[in-house]
């Protein structure tokens, strides 16, 4: 067995409808991370609503990125669409996959989330250029509805990392602690089996709260806080942590 990890990097959400909001979580989170380790965080794009504005996105995260960057903390991209627990988007094109792939090619972020079911052409599209620009791929699945079996989980990080992603996340919904305890199982194992690859395992809602608190010890590689508004359910502050 892999010797596990001392602890799990804390990425924080950015969670904001236009720019001034933007700007300010952006702030607190700098400000918050003078007494409080944070090593990325997450801008979900699926709130903004000038997504579909190339320019207006191209400006903001230009000015979060460098005030993010020159406080060390890495920012991570992310469109989470809507069946996997993001908001809704009020637009069809561009899609999620193009948007990611502006994003990569300019280089507007350190790290990418690409959504393991999405679009496979595009997704490798997205993922390609983000090699190129040096950019971490987080290819991502989330069941809101269940945990599926361990073999399950086994076979879903599995077709990520045959994917060639930076880091592979899968985010289920517990119905009892024997679905917390699969999950952890599930992350173990493929933190054993592939060393190439950091893995990320949460299990949601406050009966997974543990693998947000304790997933590192399993091999998960990092968890998700918050300072005030919550991206998924269950997650813990950054002060706990």
């Amino acid at each position: 067995m892999s010797e596990k990890l001392k602890r799990a990097l804390i990425c924080v959400p950015v969670v904001a409808n236009g720019d001034v909001d933007a700007i300010k979580q952006t702030e607190k989170i700098i400000e918050k991370s003078k007494n409080c380790k944070i090593d990325i965080a997450e801008f979900r794009a699926d709130y903004y609503q000038d997504l579909k504005d190339y320019e207006k996105l191209k400006d903001l995260l230009g000015d979060i990125h460098n005030r993010f960057k020159d406080a060390g903390i890495k920012i991570l991209f992310t469109i989470r669409s809507f069946k996997e627990g993001g908001e809704k988007l009020d637009f069809i094109s561009p899609s999620v996959n193009e948007i990611n792939l502006f994003v990569v090619e300019n280089v507007l972020a350190d790290m990418v989330d690409v959504e393991y079911f999405s679009d496979n052409a595009s997704a490798e599209k997205v993922i390609k250029a983000a090699k190129k620009n040096k950019i971490d791929v987080v290819l991502s699945s989330h069941d809101f509805d269940k945990t599926p079996s361990v073999d399950e989980m086994l076979e879903r990080y599995k077709g990520m990392y045959e994917r060639k992603a930076d880091i592979i996340k899968l985010a289920v919904m517990p119905h009892s602690e024997q679905d917390v305890n699969n999950l952890l199982e599930a992350v173990s194992t493929t933190y054993d089996k592939y060393s190439d690859v950091k893995v990320v395992g949460i299990s949601m809602g406050e009966l997974g709260r543990r693998t947000r608190i304790e997933g590192y010890k399993y091999g998960s590689y990092l968890t998700f806080a918050i300072i005030d508004k919550a991206s998924a359910p269950g997650q813990v502050s950054v002060d706990e942590l």
